[in-house]
């Protein structure tokens, strides 16, 4: 019987929240490598059909890896299921279960003959084309068209945003509304579910792609293949990775390719170098690419993914690959990485990143070993996200602006996202996606710069917006030492933003813990008045980028309590930063 971790289970309660409050939606689960999406949606599937034992379920995917994997978790987290597959590559057609595991390739063309169709859960859901074009746009119509009008799509992915970086919600005309959830890689981190990424400061960049043009957001492949399949280049970058101690430290390992002639080339001055001996020698490579058949293919990869480690003739514990183990790949023994694909792709980057971070008994970390320039233009890993699409003045009905976050769109006078609480910047301070850091780690560990202050009063408000076309939000002012105006939180408890209101209960758990969760801001008033409440004597802050906004990230308890002053619904004081909120 699986148990849930906490970030799952809330996770599930975050999107049933939120088709609860968006009935019409479609929204995404931004969760990252190492969440353990299949587990998720094996759990999604049970609770809809404990929901509406009637419900349709089919789940979607681009390879058959991943439907396989997919349906393996469902039948171990509910051996019952009324599951079928539908994958020509496994050789299944089930059309008529009640929950169909399938590729997009084999059920694109059968909508007509699946009859009723409720809920359609698509895994790697950044393949689907945000401008109502190519075979998941088609299939999704054809569901409506043949007896399920209302069908409700529910998007996985750790990388919601294309190719060119562009959210999944911002495109000419996109399938999803927006996030419901996010399962983050520094959440995952923190609590050790994920292996960081490490780096030798040593190694070269020997690849240079400049001047190779960019097509459709990546280099171009023929410009590319020329640069990486150079004789020269490829003979320096391969007797630099065999002359490495990690070869005797780490046990299995990725090399990355860009084109088949580079893997092909790769792999063969890899063989030569392992001929002349030396460390090389514990190094036992495969080629995996398009054209390696599908029995080959199972071969190399169950040889790979043996527990034991044995440096026989038969082994193979590096496999150097072109775009065949970015998705659909499952070995959390991996732990080193070798990049010779030089890529702009921010959704590649991060997918051939997370190949590296799952976790395995033994393993605390995967060696990074980049021979490109990508993770000195991309940045770290962790804090790769989506771009906002660029909205021309002229085609706004309304002034808003995109979340640098989430990329959810706020009217310009908000400070805050409504959907997340990120910080807004000034219009002239949002940079596009790819910039290029001074110090470029694969992988961003610890907290920003924090501030420490001494609460001496504390007061409580009702905080209704100037436009009064939002629910109220309860403020809480925290006069310190030093400072002549409050520092200021809110907790929206009547928000439509399940992250708002999320936040909004944890604060509460914390500070009355003996008192129910209040549905209402007049509730909270009420309790926090006639209630014990746990006051903090010191706060922990941190600043925004543009060092304007105090943000409160933690909370000190002594026995000496800061005196409430007021909670009164309109204060006197004022700021000038302070004119209106997101709830």
């Amino acid at each position: 019987m699986y148990k849930l971790r906490p970030y799952q289970e809330r996770a599930l309660t975050d999107l049933m929240d939120w088709l609860h409050r968006h009935p019409d939606g479609n929204p995404i689960v931004d969760a990252c490598v190492g969440a353990g999406k299949s587990v998720i949606i094996a759990e999604l599937c049970k609770h809809i059909i404990n929901l509406d034992p009637q419900a349709r379920i089919v789940m979607c995917v681009a390879s058959r890896e991943l439907c396989w994997q997919n349906y393996q978790k469902l039948m171990a987290v509910w051996q019952d299921a009324p599951a079928g597959l539908c994958s020509a590559s496994l050789g299944k057609k089930d059309l008529e279960s009640q929950i169909i595991f399938s590729t997009i390739g084999s059920i694109a063309k059968h909508a007509h003959e699946l009859g009723k169709v409720n809920v359609l859960i698509v895994d790697e859901c950044h393949n689907i084309n945000t401008d109502n074009m190519g075979m998941y746009r088609t299939f999704i119509d054809d569901i409506k068209k043949y007896g399920s009008p209302y069908v409700c799509v529910i998007g996985f992915t750790g990388t919601p945003f294309r190719g060119d970086g562009v959210w999944l919600w911002q495109g000419k005309d996109p399938l999803f509304a927006g996030t419901a959830t996010r399962i983050t890689m520094d959440e995952l981190l923190e609590a050790g579910y994920l292996a960081p990424l490490v780096v030798d400061l040593n190694t070269p960049q020997l690849i240079d792609v400049t001047g190779v043009k960019v097509t459709a957001g990546d280099y171009n492949v023929n410009e590319l293949n020329a640069i990486v399949s150079d004789d020269a280049v490829i003979k320096k970058t391969v007797e630099n990775i065999c002359s490495r101690a990690f070869i005797r430290e780490r046990k299995k390992g990725l090399i990355f390719c860009a084109t088949i002639e580079h893997a092909q080339k790769t792999l063969a001055a890899l063989k030569q170098e392992i001929a002349k001996g030396g460390v090389a020698e514990r190094l036992r490579p495969a080629l995996l690419t398009s054209e390696t058949p599908m029995g080959e293919r199972v071969a190399i990869l169950d040889n790979f993914k043996r527990p034991d480690i044995v440096y026989d003739s038969d082994t193979v514990n590096c496999l150097v690959n072109v775009a065949c183990l970015t998705t659909g790949f499952d070995a959390p023994m991996v732990d080193y990485i070798i990049l010779l694909r030089p890529t702009k792709s921010p959704v590649l980057y991060v997918q051939i990143a997370g190949r590296g971070m799952r976790i395995a008994e033994g393993k605390t970390d995967c060696l990074w070993l980049d021979y490109t320039d990508t993770t000195r233009t991309m940045g770290a890993v962790n804090r790769i996200k989506g771009r906002n699409k660029t909205v021309r003045a002229t085609d706004a009905k309304t002034p808003f602006r995109y979340c640098p976050e989430c990329g959810n769109s706020n009217p310009v006078n908000l400070l805050e996202c409504a959907e997340c609480g990120t910080l807004m910047p000034n219009a002239e301070q949002e940079t596009l996606h790819n910039t290029t850091a001074d110090v470029t780690p694969p992988i961003v560990m610890g907290e920003p710069q924090r501030w420490v202050f001494d609460v001496e009063q504390i007061g409580f408000y009702k905080h209704q917006s100037k436009q009064g076309n939002k629910p109220p939000s309860l403020r809480i002012d925290y006069f310190v030492n030093g400072e002549v105006f409050p520092i200021s939180e809110w907790k929206a408890f009547e928000s439509d933003s399940a992250f708002a209101v999320r936040m909004a209960s944890q604060w509460w758990i914390d500070h009355l813990p003996n008192v129910k969760v209040p549905l209402t801001v007049d509730e909270a008033l009420y309790h926090l008045h006639h209630d014990f409440v746990l006051l903090p004597t010191r706060i922990y802050v941190t600043k925004d980028a543009d060092g304007k906004f105090w943000r409160v990230t933690g909370y000190d308890y002594g026995k000496q309590q800061p005196n409430l002053i007021s909670f009164s619904d309109n204060p006197e004081f004022s700021t000038e930063t302070i004119e209106d909120l997101p709830f």
